[in-house]
């Protein structure tokens, strides 16, 4: 049985010098270190209080994801890939935060691998630059076809629901895992589809996909997905 591995103290400096949340864990997502940022966000005192533990004993309700970390933290060390993932919450603080996290595989100076590191970011509806940077690489598009800034709107405005299939749309959704995101059946998932094609103009899912980029839409998180608790893996 390995040890839990410890981070060098200038590792632990730098975290807490830059922007975000910042931590690392062990093969078997025990924490080993995280920063104050972290700390205050998932509401514990120290950072002592997560220290060994794993994401089941962080506070409610983040633990209702504990097993979904997990096993985001299982793919990126077998992988040897980063993750990016998008994380929505609500929090000790009693708010609602989203987060883009990234996590990567964590090694040893001799090349071993001992567990992942993970940085947090918030962002908020207004985020469309940021998020759609994300969006751009999950459908294989440069970011010059992105039009932010300049949004033309669709002729007959989105649903806060039609803005929230969108947008898990534009991130490579399919509509089963939208359905159970969202709480709803796969054949209402469908109807929102076929008044989006409507609204937007195109006849497949693909073409919905390319006219909602041409018109600016759906690369900001929508307020109301702000209230659905959700842990969805980006790219990877």
């Amino acid at each position: 049985m390995r040890s839990t591995p410890k981070a060098p103290p200038p590792v632990c400096s730098l975290f807490e010098q830059l922007p975000g949340c910042w931590g690392c864990k062990d093969i078997n997502s025990n924490f080993v270190y995280v920063n104050q940022n972290f700390v205050d966000l998932v509401g514990v005192s120290s950072h002592h209080d997560l220290i060994g533990k794993t994401n089941f004993d962080i506070p409610a309700p983040l633990t209702a994801c504990a097993e979904v970390f997990q096993q985001q933290d299982q793919t990126v060390m077998t992988s040897g890939k980063n993750m990016q993932v998008l994380n929505i919450h609500p929090y000790p603080d009693g708010e609602w935060h989203a987060h883009i996290f990234t996590k990567m595989p964590w090694y040893s100076e001799s090349g071993e691998l001992i567990g992942v590191i993970f940085h947090g970011q918030a962002i908020n509806e207004f985020a469309a630059l940021e998020v759609g940077q994300w969006i751009c690489r999950a459908i294989g598009s440069s970011k010059k076809d992105l039009t932010i800034g300049k949004k033309t709107k669709p002729h007959t405005p989105l649903s806060p629901r039609e803005s929230e299939v969108l947008f898990l749309h534009m991130y490579g959704k399919k509509p089963q895992f939208i359905a159970n995101a969202l709480g709803v059946s796969v054949k209402t998932i469908e109807n929102h589809f076929a008044n989006l094609r409507l609204k937007l103009g195109v006849k497949t899912k693909t073409d919905l996909m390319d006219k909602a980029l041409e018109l600016g839409v759906g690369s900001a998180i929508p307020s109301s997905l702000l209230r659905h608790q959700l842990s969805v893996v980006l790219s990877s």
